[in-house]
């Protein structure tokens, strides 16, 4: 799996801090290509279209930052986790300002502290600051919305170029963003996720975590239909065999992928929560023991000179009134054994 160790596991956590452990995404943009899944430099715009027309959204990089990346959309999700702090706390007026640190944030987010990761976060937040989201969603097939993923920011200290010094960092949340919050229009991620080191990777699993969710049975997506969903920039050749790769490495949080196909043949990716998996191979174990246990009773009733034709309701009679069915095969040799005829 392609994953990074967690500089700042939960055991370092303060308890006043656990509230903020299980990290908090937008639903709505968790399903979608909003950001750039290449850690080079992405100038071209991105243009998705529902498969019905109705939705669609466009992507904008400024020339000299870039496009905001999937990893500086972890930036987001803190922000969204102190919103629904917020909102869950009861306050009374929740606002889409979050004031931290910057130490605060990139520990938040599963990153180290060192020199350079405070200038990197300070070029993650201007990729934020300066790409441009134009969207449909909620607005209308005639109406769209337009903003920034972040507003004004502020900063007290010398100076942004030496973020490593910067006392407090004031961020603001688009008005398009902390309605969908307050909507209900967010997910709970695994903490793992902020460790996987891969585009592709965390693009799927937010994709995964949006659709599969909770379902016992998992979702099965085509894997063209993953390929415009995370916004890839590969061939669909090249990201169909990553997929594949991932299937057969295990390489999500959570949910286990495999490789499967839709009803019109069409490649396509289960995923199902490893939850639901361990459950159906512990229901599957009792089923073959069970059967196991049926099959050895059956044999020694024969054994003991039974009648064959008997044995269906005796087997039936036995588990009706709660007898272990690991038990049935001794009591059927044993002569004094009130057995049903």
């Amino acid at each position: 799996m392609n994953t990074r160790s967690d500089p700042h596991p939960i055991r370092d956590f303060f308890i006043s801090d656990l509230v903020d452990y299980a990290p908090k995404d937008s639903a709505e943009m968790m399903e979608r290509p909003f950001f750039s899944i290449s850690k080079r430099k992405r100038n071209k715009s991105i243009h998705y279209e529902s498969p019905d027309g109705k939705l669609w959204i466009k992507v904008n990089a400024n020339p000299t930052h870039g496009m905001a990346t999937i990893w500086d959309a972890d930036i987001l999700i803190w922000c969204i986790s102190r919103i629904m702090a917020q909102k869950d706390a009861g306050k009374n007026e929740v606002r889409p300002i979050i004031h931290t640190t910057p130490y605060e944030l990139l520990r938040g987010i599963a990153r180290s502290t060192g020199g350079q990761d405070y200038v990197e976060l300070m070029k993650a937040i201007r990729r934020l600051r300066t790409t441009e989201v134009e969207t449909n969603i909620r607005a209308g097939k005639r109406r769209y919305i337009a903003f920034h993923y972040l507003g004004d920011i502020e900063g007290d200290g010398d100076s942004p170029e030496d973020p490593e010094q910067l006392k407090s960092l004031t961020l603001r949340v688009p008005d398009w963003l902390l309605e969908g919050i307050m909507g209900g229009h967010v997910l709970t991620l695994d903490r793992e996720y902020f460790l996987l080191t891969g585009g592709i990777e965390r693009a799927i699993y937010r994709v995964a975590r949006k659709h599969a969710g909770n379902q016992p049975k998992g979702w099965v997506c085509k894997m063209e239909t993953l390929h415009t969903k995370t916004g890839s920039e590969s061939p669909l050749k090249k990201f169909t065999f990553r997929l594949r790769e991932m299937c057969r490495n295990d390489e999500l949080p959570r949910y286990a992928m495999k490789e499967t196909k839709t009803q019109d043949g069409s490649a396509a990716v289960l995923f199902i929560d490893r939850t639901f998996l361990t459950e159906q191979a512990a229901e599957r174990r009792a089923a073959d023991a069970g059967q196991r246990h049926r099959e050895d009773g059956r044999t020694a009733w024969i054994d003991a000179d039974r009648d064959p034709r008997d044995f269906d309701l005796a087997w039936s009679a036995w588990i009706e009134k709660g007898h272990a069915p690991a038990e049935f095969a001794a009591a059927c040799s044993d002569k004094r054994a009130i057995m049903p005829s």
